[in-house]
Parts: C-alpha cells; sequence; structure tokens
C-alpha cells in the first residue's frame, strides 16, 4: 500500500499523519481530537504553584486558603520543576502551566500581574539582621542613627531589589554576582556586613559559618515589605477566591496559627533580643499596600 504524509487540524493543533485509506480516515480525527482534549485542556479547578510538592509553608497556606472556596474544589499541585523567579512569571503571564506565584511586591511587578494584597509572611522580609565578620562582632556597639549606619558598607547580590531600598536610603551597596561568594567576600572585609531577613539568617548563619562569620547582636533593620501570592491579570477569580480565603483564615486565627508554627521560634527570639531599630523607607512599595491595616503586619520590638 501506498503510504505519505499529510496533516490535518483538530482541537486546534496541527497533526501530521500518513494517509492510509479514506475509510481510516475519519476514525483518525476523532482518535486525535480525544488525544488533544486530554493533551492540551485544563483541569477545572486545577491550581499549579512553582517548585516541587512540599510541606513549605506557602504551599500548605496556599492549599488552606483554598480550602475555604464554597463553589470550587480546588486541586493544588506543584509544578514539579525548579525554575527561575522570572520564568515562572512569563508562564504565570502566558497561562503556560503556572497559576500562582509566591514573591515580593515592587512596583513593576504589581504593574505587570495581579498581586492579592495580603502579606503572607506579616512583613518579616523586612526586618533584617546583619551578619558581620567573627573578628568585628562589634561592629554596630556605638551605632545609635542612621547617619552612623550610612557610613558602613552592606553587601548584597546585584539583582535583588533590596540593593535598591538600601541605596535608595542614601547606602552604598557593595553588590555580587553569585549569593554564595558573598559570604566569602564578608569574611575577607570587601564590605562590612550582611543583612538577611530573620526567615533565612539561622540557616545562612548555620551554613556558612565556616567563614569565620557572626550574627550581630546590637541592630535590626526594618523597612516595610510585602510578599504576596500572584496571578495573572486575567484571572480574577482565582485572585477573588484567594483574597477571601485568607481574609477568612486571617479571622478565624488559623493563618495565625500555621504561621507560628512554622516562623514562631524565630519571631520570639528577635522579640526577646531587644536589638536597636534602625528604620528605612520603601520606595518601591505600591501605594495600594495595605500598610493601614496593622493586624496583617509584625512588629518586633
Amino acid at each position: 500500500m501506498f503510504f505519505y504524509q499529510t496533516s490535518l487540524t483538530s482541537a486546534g493543533y496541527k497533526f501530521s499523519i500518513p494517509y492510509l485509506n479514506p475509510l481510516i480516515r475519519p476514525l483518525l480525527v476523532v482518535l486525535l481530537s480525544v488525544v488533544a482534549s486530554f493533551s492540551f485542556s485544563k483541569t477545572p479547578g486545577l491550581v499549579v504553584y512553582p517548585g516541587y510538592e512540599s510541606e513549605y509553608y506557602l504551599s500548605v497556606l496556599l492549599r488552606h486558603t483554598l480550602s475555604y472556596s464554597p463553589d470550587i474544589d480546588y486541586e493544588v499541585r506543584a509544578l514539579g520543576a525548579d525554575i527561575p523567579k522570572d520564568r515562572n512569571f512569563e508562564l504565570l503571564a502566558n497561562n503556560d502551566g503556572l497559576d500562582v506565584v509566591f514573591a515580593g511586591s515592587n512596583l513593576e511587578r504589581e504593574q505587570k500581574y495581579r498581586a492579592v494584597r495580603f502579606p503572607l509572611f506579616k512583613g518579616l522580609y523586612g526586618w533584617r539582621i546583619p551578619l558581620v565578620r567573627g573578628t568585628n562582632v562589634a561592629l554596630f556597639a556605638d551605632i545609635h542613627t542612621l547617619e552612623q549606619f550610612k557610613k558602613l558598607k552592606p553587601g548584597q547580590f546585584h539583582t535583588w531589589s533590596d540593593s535598591l531600598v538600601l541605596e535608595s536610603n542614601g547606602i552604598t551597596v557593595v553588590k555580587g554576582s553569585d549569593v554564595e561568594g558573598l559570604f566569602g567576600m564578608l569574611s575577607k572585609g570587601r564590605f562590612d556586613y550582611f543583612p538577611r531577613s530573620i526567615l533565612e539568617l539561622d540557616y545562612d548563619y548555620d551554613q556558612h559559618k565556616h567563614f569565620n562569620i557572626a550574627i550581630d547582636p546590637y541592630i535590626i533593620m526594618h523597612y516595610p515589605s510585602a510578599f504576596y501570592f500572584y496571578v495573572s491579570k486575567e484571572n480574577t477569580v482565582l485572585a477573588q477566591q484567594l483574597l477571601q480565603g485568607l481574609e477568612m483564615a486571617h479571622k478565624d486565627g488559623s493563618m495565625d496559627a500555621l504561621f507560628m508554627r512554622y516562623y514562631g521560634e524565630q519571631v520570639n527570639a528577635v522579640k526577646s533580643a531587644k536589638r536597636r531599630l534602625i528604620s528605612l523607607d520603601n520606595p518601591l512599595l505600591p501605594k495600594e499596600t495595605p500598610l493601614e491595616r496593622k493586624d496583617l503586619w509584625i512588629d518586633l520590638l
């Protein structure tokens, strides 16, 4: 029998198929339509987030938040791949396999994507404690004013938005192109301190203490910072469901309980240390940030 390649379109997709016989062709059209419907349609109620399946706070909170939805039985899954954050947002914007992204707030990001403006970490990423050289633990012992603080140079990764926050406050930032390399740069005196959020501080110290670094005991830095769920601009239904679920979890106390289960130890440790506050502004934060709702934020002083 003579074979040759031809093509047909089914469910909006073009397929190349061998031509066998006029009687078989209609059956192939039906078969390919079924395959296309399974391969390219999205499961109703499926919500995919970046990374891998885990019991990480944000993935647990996402599932808990969507459990409040009265009309949709949501299924929450991880993407199953670890890809850069910029690529996550591209997939989100194109409705290409991601429905929710977890990320910090800034002006550019909130213009491009739909932020669910409910701070998931209660502003903890804006509370920062410096790592210093082990031979210079007293670096901040006599620092009491912002003007004194500005004379010291922090180290930061070159793409972090925190660098812009520090620079906008008149602080000279030393930037590196490798996050791990920043710990070595600190130990060699390339800059004076490396500010880390209290969510990162203990882990970073434990993993890099062989560089002879130390946790500063004197000060805590703070600037307003928000971390949100993001969805695509068009996905208003999911955004509404997420905001509604977060408000309900906040009202019944379950979000606070979940937050403290994951981060209560760090929060209580910082509160008991009684450090001096260095307060900074954050001009990157949109004016729509709900800073006036004091119940959504945590105060570590």
